[in-house]
């Protein structure tokens, strides 16, 4: 189970990200300002879980004895940095939209 949460982690907060994103450009599709400020607070939030989500898989990995843990660690590693630039990613069009 703990393998699962340390490959899967920084997924689902991608995930999360992406419905947090779209739900609220659907609930104030005219309040640029809020819609920005919201998108701001939710991106923050989710890049300091994927931070967090990265030191411990680093650290996971630091500490494993066998092979396949350190590969997973270090899979989990790449994975939660690919969630990371695709955050930033999918945040660029909510930030720097014009109103």
């Amino acid at each position: 189970m703990r393998t699962w949460r340390l490959l899967l982690g920084g997924m689902l907060v991608w995930a999360a990200h992406f419905f947090g994103a779209y739900a609220i450009a659907s609930i104030f599709p005219a309040r640029v300002a809020i819609a920005r400020v919201l998108a701001a607070v939710l991106t923050a939030a989710c890049l300091a879980a994927l931070v967090w989500l990265t030191r411990r898989s680093i650290a996971a990995g630091r500490r494993e004895s066998d092979d396949f843990s350190r590969w997973v660690a270090w899979l989990a590693t790449l994975l939660n940095a690919l969630s990371f630039v695709a955050v930033l990613w999918q945040a660029f069009p909510i930030l720097l939209v014009r109103g």
